[in-house]
């Protein structure tokens, strides 16, 4: 099957502005390495801005009716360096599974910067392994329906329904998903039907409208008890799509899956836990901040105060001794954060050396003083002898300490505070890392790193100060 012919109707490129960052589709033909974009994932990797403005023609395979398959490369192109590598395992190998879930960041287009949760799952492979077809979603990690994309983890069964010849296809998971053989599966829908609970046939009166005319819609979604070859019921989610229509609007493909609602609720929190924990250190990530923003926003939460962390010399640890090490300086700074601060918060790694850790219904004194025992512990730990040190800036502040604050602006000054500890002791951390570092090596060793986050100009930095 070649791309156009698993082109639909629907005007895809349409640049339609969506209001609150919602869900898109994507279909992928890898024999002609082309993706299919629908209006919400078009406007998400900044196509649709790019047509405002007068779009390199070249990204387009073809145009017709108004439609788009884009080139592999020029979708791959608004996506990270390890989006790519990521996408390229998950294509070439069957290693990966057939299961698609990340956690992706745009890195051009009206949405740079932003973090998406791109899902979907592999519909066939050709014999050495490639994707033949692939087919999914796209959601802003802010959209609720980020929270509802654990159905493809959680083994979703696929199917395919050609109406022209009446031939039905499953997935080696559908086949499992009920417990029977290859073989023994239905053929038509009529087969079919008779899998289904006998209360819940007329459900499927909902997707013979849907093939019959695009007056219905190209999509459907409902709940349905499907029977096992053992003879007992399971209740599942089904869902379809319409790719394409005759002149007619007769439906010429469809598409579809059906998730074990036991299974996804089972594997739901687990699924949520591995979206929102940093994979080295166990503690939350920047998806579980950017997502929870509101939830510390609330009334209840205050006085609310923030802790802002940043590690001495990480970079050149790791360029020194190696990123094995370097790794332990973060894990260490993890067990000086659990073990100091034992009352309710969150603590979480934003970045490579950066932590913030927010504090519901604490004072200002109160976290003043926690930080100095964070201090305190850190100094206890570097005493130790041949021990690697540990070199931590802490910054604080509390919701409120300045007329029309904001959760941003209090984590802003915590960040300033901290910049400005580290700079009292950088000469002398430096001194002693730098110590470390050639009694490890046994030669000298240059100790640049001009690295600096700069959040705010250098007035409004000493404006803070004061």
């Amino acid at each position: 099957m070649r791309a156009d012919e698993l082109r639909p109707q629907a005007d895809l490129a349409a640049s339609t502005k969506v209001p609150e960052l919602a869900m898109g589709t994507w279909i992928y033909d890898g024999q002609e390495r082309l993706f299919l974009l629908d209006a919400v994932s078009f406007e998400f990797f900044g196509f649709a801005a790019d047509a405002q403005q007068g779009l390199d023609q070249d990204q387009y395979q073809e145009h017709r009716s108004g439609s788009e398959w884009l080139r592999e490369d020029a979708v791959l192109s608004r996506l990270s360096w390890k989006n790519k590598e990521r996408f390229y395992r998950v294509m070439h190998s069957r290693e990966t599974g057939n299961i698609i879930f990340e956690d992706v960041e745009m890195v051009s287009g009206p949405y740079q910067g932003e973090s998406f949760v791109i899902q979907g799952s592999v519909l066939s492979r050709f014999p050495d392994g490639r994707v033949r077809y692939a087919t999914g979603s796209l959601s802003s990690i802010f959209s609720s329906y980020a929270d509802f994309l654990s159905h493809e983890i959680a083994g979703d069964s696929f199917f395919s329904f050609d109406p022209c010849t009446n031939e039905l296809r499953f997935s080696d998971s559908y086949t499992y998903f009920l417990g029977y053989e290859e073989d023994e599966m239905p053929q038509t829908v009529e087969e079919l039907s008779y899998l289904v609970h006998p209360d819940d046939r007329e459900i499927l009166d909902i997707e013979r409208h849907i093939l019959s005319s695009p007056d219905y819609g190209d999509s459907f979604e409902f709940c349905v008890r499907m029977r096992h070859k053992n003879g007992h019921y399971i209740w599942a989610v089904g869902r379809g799509l319409v790719l394409n229509r005759d002149e007619r609007g007769q439906a010429l493909q469809l598409i579809g899956s059906f998730s074990d609602i036991n299974l996804i609720q089972d594997n739901f929190e687990n699924i949520k836990q591995l979206l929102y924990t940093d994979t080295l250190t166990g503690l939350k990530n920047r998806s579980f901040f950017q997502h929870h923003m509101p939830m510390w926003q609330d009334p209840m939460m205050r006085p609310l105060s923030v802790i802002y962390a940043d590690v001495t010399g990480l970079k050149i640890t790791n360029d020194v001794l190696g990123h094995a090490d370097g790794d332990i300086l973060l894990l260490t700074v993890t067990e000086v954060l659990t073990t100091v601060i034992t009352r309710n918060c969150d603590i979480m790694r934003l970045a490579g050396d950066e932590f913030l850790v927010i504090v519901p219904r604490c004072k200002a004194e109160e976290i003043a003083e926690i930080v100095q025992k964070l201090r305190a512990y850190v100094q206890q730990h570097n005493a130790i002898p041949d021990i690697m040190p540990l070199f931590v800036g802490f910054g604080c502040a509390t919701l409120g300490e300045v007329p029309h604050d904001t959760l941003n602006s209090c984590i802003e000054r915590a960040d300033v505070r901290m910049q400005c500890s580290k700079d009292e002791q950088r000469q002398a951390n430096y001194t002693q890392l730098k110590a470390y570092l050639e009694k490890r090596k046994g030669r000298p060793v240059s100790m640049r790193d001009g690295r600096r986050l700069s959040y705010l100009s250098n007035a409004e930095r000493e404006q803070l100060r004061n």
